[in-house]
Parts: C-alpha cells; sequence; structure tokens
C-alpha cells in the first residue's frame, strides 16, 4: 500500500518539481533577458550617432550582460542562491540584476539593503526579487527613468522594499483597475504581496516620476536587522 501511494504521488511531485524550475528560471534570467533586450534596442536605435569607440562601449557592456545571464542560470539550475540558509546569496544577486539593467540602460540605481538575508524566507525572497525586478524594469522601459532607488528595510516583525524613480509616472488607480495591465505587471506585483499576507501602495502620476511601497509580516521575527 505504502509504494502504491508513493507511485501515485509522483507525477504530481514531478510536475510540482517541474513548475518549481520553470518559475525559478522565469525569476532569475527573465530580467536578465529583458535588460539585454532594452539594450540591444537602444543601441539599434543610437548606432549611427555613436563613435567607435561608444559603440565598441556598449557591446562589451551587452556582453557582460550576458554573461551574467550565463552565470545566473547555472547558479539557478544548482539551486545555488536559495541553497544557503543564511549570508548574502540573495542580496548579492539583486546587486547583479540592478547593476546589469543600471550599465546596460545608462540609468543611476541606487540598491539600499541589510548585510544579510538570513531571516527571509525562500518565498519572501522569491516574491521580493520578482517585485524589484519588475518595478525597477517599468520604471526603465515605461518611465523613462534616469534614476532609481531600492531600500530593503527588515524590522523585528516585517520587511518593507521601497521602490522610487524620477521618470514620467502614471495613473496608478488606472492601471491597477485597467483589464489589461499593459505590461506593467502592478497586478502580479500586488497579488505576490498578497500572498504573503502584505500590502503595496503606489504613489504615482504624470510627471512626477512612482513611488511603491512594499510592506510583508515576518511572522515569529525578534530582532531588527538593518
Amino acid at each position: 500500500m505504502a509504494i502504491q501511494s508513493v507511485l501515485e504521488l509522483e507525477p504530481y511531485v514531478l510536475f510540482e518539481e517541474r513548475n518549481r524550475i520553470a518559475e525559478e528560471l522565469h525569476d532569475r534570467i527573465g530580467p536578465h533577458l529583458f535588460g539585454i533586450a532594452c539594450a540591444v534596442h537602444s543601441v539599434e536605435r543610437e548606432w549611427s550617432t555613436l563613435s567607435e569607440e561608444q559603440k565598441l562601449e556598449q557591446l562589451r557592456e551587452i556582453q557582460a550582460a550576458a554573461a551574467n545571464a550565463s552565470r545566473e542560470m547555472r547558479a539557478t539550475i544548482y539551486n545555488l542562491s536559495a541553497a544557503e540558509p543564511g549570508g548574502s546569496a540573495w542580496l548579492d544577486s539583486v546587486e547583479t540584476l540592478l547593476s546589469s539593467l543600471s550599465r546596460l540602460n545608462g540609468v543611476r540605481i541606487r540598491f539600499r539593503a541589510p548585510e544579510s538575508d538570513c531571516r527571509l524566507s525562500v518565498h519572501h525572497r522569491k516574491a521580493l526579487y520578482r517585485i524589484i525586478a519588475e518595478a525597477v524594469g517599468n520604471a526603465i522601459r515605461h518611465g523613462a527613468s534616469s534614476q532609481v532607488d531600492v531600500k530593503l528595510t527588515v524590522l523585528r516583525s516585517s520587511v518593507t522594499l521601497r521602490i522610487s524613480d524620477n521618470g514620467r509616472g502614471f495613473d496608478a488607480c488606472e492601471r491597477l483597475s485597467a483589464k489589461k495591465d499593459s505590461g506593467f505587471g502592478l497586478r502580479n506585483m500586488k497579488m505576490l504581496a498578497t500572498s504573503l499576507g502584505g500590502t503595496m501602495q503606489i504613489c504615482s502620476e504624470a510627471g512626477s516620476g512612482a513611488r511603491i511601497a512594499i510592506h510583508l509580516p515576518l511572522a515569529g521575527r525578534q530582532e531588527k536587522m538593518g
């Protein structure tokens, strides 16, 4: 009976594992590919106005970004980023992503965070990484921002993520109520926050940039990280 139960569960377990791997690859590699695609589009548009030295510099940046994406894929495949229970592996991956987006798109991105991510669960890390990638990508692609600020704060019982930019802004209420998300992913970010018992606040209007605040509870946390 026990063997039969295991055999019956096996297809479901394999299905769940396949979905988990697909989700990890999407979350970790997708933002890097997005940055490369935006950089290629920008270079193509400005190619005739660039000097030979500038062309070479841009191509080197794209090559470096592709190398980062390749390393991130290997780390994801072997689950290196989530393998360590503590330390700063996850924070390093966020830093790598933001640094790549900054160089590829000529955008100043400031990232402030605690020294360690050890108190964040895997679910929190995955949600926060996806929200950061989505929000910063929106600021660059849709907001035409030249500066983006990302701040992660972990307190005794909660984590707060604040992302602000100096882009063209948008009508937050209109975006959230629209039937189609128009590629902004705002509803996805809100769903990620809600799935962990948290909230998302957006403050933006045309011409004034955007400010996004994500608040997530951390059950059982007793000390402040930073």
